[in-house]
């Protein structure tokens, strides 16, 4: 069986994880780690062999690696990924995959134009309740979608760079990107979006970022969108919630694992519920790449998708911040601002 060589740029906590599934896996082997902080990724070489260097452009140049995780904060981001692209390195990326947009293009293109496989961390698609209402948009059953809303609230707070916007782009970009990931993934891409967002529960030094946000959502199809964020609400509770209204079917997920269906063909109408345990998504993700690459197929997350949901979470935060509607594909090259909410 052929091994892919796999490098890891960036050897903090999200690295561990994918270290850790990935490790369990027979067609790969992890062979080499970088990270500016040195002990990282000598621990983890330590751990699983391979070499650790502290520059990934010397990692590139040293080592001939089939695919390369990129796990590093949005703000670290250099040009990874253009050079993997051009040595002909798959690329699995953490979203979100920059925190502007002329970067992300950048990114889009490289991989396009190298033509190697990408994934963006956009596990939540591989989760239960998501794929099951794929397949019922896709095979007709739902009707035209008309109305889409979605929750997701905790109580979270950092007090390391996740707190400032200029490096982690928000909760909105950082955080709830994956509901807004999923939205666009089941309801097509927005046209506009119009946004209010403060910080109404965390007083901190150095917080710049909201910790709550309403974003209303007009997607290409017609179909409207209402989606609410909030790191404010109680500890231990986390909500990822979203409900979807067509014209043949309601569907609501209280949690990724869970689906209520209601079908309208029917007085009272038809209801099925689904509920399925035990998924790793993250583990769903790693495996879709890795065979997306040895079977020579797409992945179910090409890095244009992550430019695209980026697009979207930066245009919600341009919105609240001049106060009125922004149309989502005029956004090319927005930053978010480096402070206030």
């Amino acid at each position: 069986m052929r091994k892919l060589k796999i490098g890891f740029i960036g050897c903090g906590g999200i690295a561990l994880a994918h270290a850790e599934r990935l490790s369990s896996l027979n067609n790969v082997e992890l062979t080499a780690f970088s990270d500016i902080q040195a002990e990282r990724a000598k621990g983890l070489a330590a751990k699983y062999g391979g070499e650790a260097y502290l520059s990934w452009r010397e990692m590139l140049k040293r080592e001939q690696l089939d695919a390369v995780f990129i796990c590093l904060p949005p703000f670290a981001h250099e040009d990874e990924v253009e050079v993997a692209a051009e040595k002909g390195i798959h690329v699995y990326i953490e979203k979100p995959i920059a925190l502007d947009m002329a970067k992300s293009w950048s990114m889009v293109r490289a991989v396009e134009k190298h033509g190697v496989k990408s994934q963006v961390g956009y596990q939540m698609r591989f989760s239960p309740a998501a794929e099951r209402v794929k397949a019922l948009i896709d095979s007709g059953a739902v009707g035209r979608i008309g109305l889409a809303t979605g929750s997701y609230w905790c109580r979270f707070i950092r007090t390391d760079w996740w707190i400032d916007r200029s490096k982690s782009g928000g909760q909105i970009v950082e955080q709830a990107t994956h509901l807004y990931d999923i939205l666009r993934w089941l309801c097509g891409d927005a046209r506009t979006v119009f946004a209010f967002m403060d910080r109404l529960f965390w007083n901190i030094d150095g917080m710049s970022i909201e910790d709550t946000s309403g974003v209303l959502i007009r997607f290409k199809s017609g179909a409207i969108g209402l989606v609410s964020s909030t790191i404010g609400a109680v500890p231990d509770r986390w909500w990822f919630k979203w409900s979807i209204v067509g014209s043949d079917a309601t569907l609501v997920s209280d949690s990724p694992e869970e689906l209520t269906v209601y079908y309208a063909s029917s007085k009272p109408a038809r209801v099925e519920t689904f509920r399925e345990q035990g998924r790793d998504l993250m583990l769903m993700a790693e495996m879709d790449f890795i065979n997306a690459i040895l079977e020579d197929r797409p992945t179910r997350i090409p890095i244009v998708e992550g430019a695209k949901t980026l697009q979207l979470t930066l245009a919600a935060v341009k919105s609240a911040e001049i106060g009125r509607p922004v149309d989502v594909e005029y956004l090319t090259e927005y930053k978010p601002p480096v402070s206030g909410a």
